[in-house]
């Protein structure tokens, strides 16, 4: 029978080990948070609370029992065919949903878990074979920067947090590791859908994980069956193309419409056409499309950059073609340029928080 053991500090411990209260010399802040949430599941504890990342409204506490944290771990190991002695890799902050989930599918299925503080490359210096990891989009864009050949290692990678850019995916395409999208929330315990993104069975939707199943609501929001919750209805604000129960197509939140003059604008549309003429004029900047209060429209459309300003021609360039893409109510009127954008614990761009600090600042 295989033993699962767990890397801290350069150090294998064992779960023996691990229960019994031992901890590994030199460990980071993450490697004993990460520690402490093994000891309690190995110790038997039946209940455990997690917060929200705060980057679709206020960040609130969320409490969910042990079975259902194994469930949801099972329904990842079947649709990613997960085994016993694979090795883990534990990059995110476990005090989060999918950091933790990370450990419980590891646990549940026998994994080792390679522990690795949070960093924008936690394959720099990475020596381990890896058979399943999980990043959010910052990792991977950095790691395809600096380390792109360290993805050789590893054998299956989940993606979450928020989408990939464009010219990220077509990175991904000639690569043997398989990639996937996940979607979910902390209400969901992670993820309950994958879209693989690579090889010859790529996928441009999303398919739920066994059992689970989607419905739309008026509103056009996804509403999810999720039958190893408690409370298994879940109501979402994601807007979606529903294909049948099991397949969809996000198309952006309720929340981020844009009311303009009585017409919808979807921000996350204008951000897509946004991302594809900045991959084009070769504009390296985050950006994000809000609302901005206007008299006559109700809102205008905005777009926030980070960062220095572009060059005037550089600008004007981009201003012209983006109007050729977008209809007159979708065309940002109002470049607003900010040198940092706030983001949550998870690494998520917090807007709210941006635009607040932006307020307060003037």
């Amino acid at each position: 029978m295989i033993q699962p053991k767990l890397m801290a500090g350069n150090q294998w411990l064992t779960l023996s080990d691990l229960k019994a209260g031992k901890v590994a010399d030199n460990i980071t802040e993450h490697e004993r948070n990460a520690i402490q949430f093994c000891q309690r599941w190995l110790n038997g504890e039946q209940e455990f609370e997690f917060k929200t990342s705060g980057s679709t409204g206020t960040p609130k506490q969320i409490s969910f029992k042990r079975d259902e944290l194994e469930s949801s771990a099972r329904l990842t190991e079947r649709a990613l065919h997960l085994q016993s002695g694979y090795n883990a890799l534990i990059c995110l902050d476990t005090r989060f949903i999918a950091g933790a989930m990370m450990m419980v599918r590891s646990l549940v299925t026998e994994m080792n878990m390679i522990l690795r503080s949070p960093s924008a490359n936690p394959l720099n210096d990475l020596g381990e074979q890896i058979d399943f990891a999980a990043f959010v989009p910052y990792q991977v864009i950095t790691m395809l920067e600096q380390t792109p050949a360290q993805f050789d290692k590893l054998k299956t990678i989940i993606i979450g947090g928020a989408p990939l850019k464009n010219e990220v995916l077509d990175q991904l395409h000639g690569s043997s590791t398989s990639f996937y999208a996940t979607y979910g929330m902390t209400e969901t315990i992670g993820h309950i859908a994958l879209q693989k993104l690579n090889g010859h069975d790529h996928q441009d939707y999303f398919e739920f994980l066994p059992g689970i199943t989607g419905s739309m609501d008026d509103r056009g929001c996804l509403i999810l069956n999720v039958p190893h919750l408690h409370q298994p209805t879940v109501i979402t604000n994601d807007l979606v193309n529903l294909f049948d129960k099991n397949k969809f197509r996000w198309v952006g939140r309720y929340d981020r419409v844009i009311n303009s003059g009585g017409i919808k604008v979807q921000a996350e549309k204008v951000e897509g056409e946004v991302e594809k003429l900045f991959q084009e004029l070769e504009i390296q900047k985050r950006f994000f499309i809000i609302g901005m209060p206007d008299q006559k429209l109700g809102e205008r459309v905005a777009l926030v950059l980070e960062g220095l300003e572009m060059n005037p021609n550089q600008e004007d360039a981009f201003k012209v073609q983006l109007a050729q893409r977008l209809n007159a109510y979708e065309i940002p009127k109002l470049l607003l340029y900010i040198p940092r954008f706030i983001e949550t614990a998870t690494q998520k761009i917090d807007r709210a928080g941006t635009m607040k600090t932006q307020i307060e600042s003037r």
